[in-house]
């Protein structure tokens, strides 16, 4: 473990980035097990996509917040979560629940967060994405298929050309979802947002490299408890399909090839803010 930087925040909070079909529920139960004997405190979904779309949909994303929120915190509004957080998070605990971006959390909680995250090939998060959406729209029974999200729907009803065509057609909604939940805007130097921004960014694709590397910078084990360890080789796609992709994720591509190359990606000063401070008590996840 290296040492802290100086100019490090000594209050900042761990903020685990769960970028949907990217590892991210192995992610999320790796870090409940590292993070046992500290407080974890949980947020829901942050980003309605799909109520950019349909008004239906954007009451189905207040209906699970309003379930999840009361289950954790016995309040319907989310600003009790933040404010709780600020008040009685302390130096090295996590913030983990649902799909959480980056820019919403620190829009709301006042203090310094670093985020945990993991990231996977845009190709592959892609297919794999298509098929977990599909295969969960069709086993459902045809009259709660009403209640279906935006894009269990254009799954479970179109091909997979069909199914990029819809995503091609709403890309400000639906594209570069990674960075959406980093916060990376791909205008901004990626270095220089990692620096400030990230204590530890890897790729499902090395999973093995990314335990080792973060089990070192945390000082204690880290493991994705799942077998969640994906080939090297992209699914099979056409030049057609391909070229969609890209289009409809540029900055994904561009952010994971960053991360790749460097193996991990991350802000090397973090050092020991996970050990930094001491509570005469542990608690698990917030209830």
């Amino acid at each position: 473990m290296t040492n802290r930087d100086p100019s490090e925040p000594r209050d900042a909070l761990f903020l685990c980035v769960r970028v949907p079909k990217s590892g991210s529920e192995s992610l999320r139960s790796g870090l409940a097990r590292t993070f046992a004997e500290r407080r974890i405190f949980y947020l829901p979904d942050t980003l309605d996509l799909d109520g950019q779309v349909s008004r239906l949909q954007r009451l189905r994303f207040h209906r699970s917040r309003f379930q999840n929120l009361f289950r954790h915190y016995r309040s319907f509004d989310i600003r009790n979560a933040f404010r709780r957080i600020e008040r009685e998070g302390m130096a090295g605990d996590l913030v983990m629940g649902g799909h959480i971006d980056f820019r919403t959390a620190t829009a709301n909680i006042a203090r310094s967060l670093r985020i945990i995250a993991l990231l996977r090939h845009p190709l592959t998060r892609a297919r794999s994405e298509y098929d977990y959406l599909r295969r969960g729209y069709l086993r459902k029974p045809r009259l709660n298929r009403f209640d279906a999200s935006v894009l269990h729907k254009a799954a479970g009803r179109y091909a997979f050309d069909s199914y990029l065509d819809y995503l091609f057609a709403h890309r400000a909604i639906y594209g570069d979802v990674a960075c959406r939940y980093l916060g990376w805007s791909g205008r901004e130097d990626l270095a220089q947002y990692f620096a400030a921004n990230v204590f530890h960014c890897g790729v499902l694709e090395r999973s093995r490299e990314f335990e080792t590397d973060l089990s070192e910078k945390l000082g204690r084990p880290f493991s994705l408890p799942h077998e969640n360890r994906v080939d090297v080789e992209r699914p099979a796609l056409t030049r057609s399909q391909r070229a969609k992709l890209e289009a409809i994720y540029p900055h994904d591509f561009q952010l994971y090839e960053q991360v790749s190359t460097c193996g991990e990606f991350s802000s090397p000063s973090m050092g020991e803010v996970s050990s930094g401070a001491q509570r005469s008590e542990t608690e698990g996840e917030v209830g």
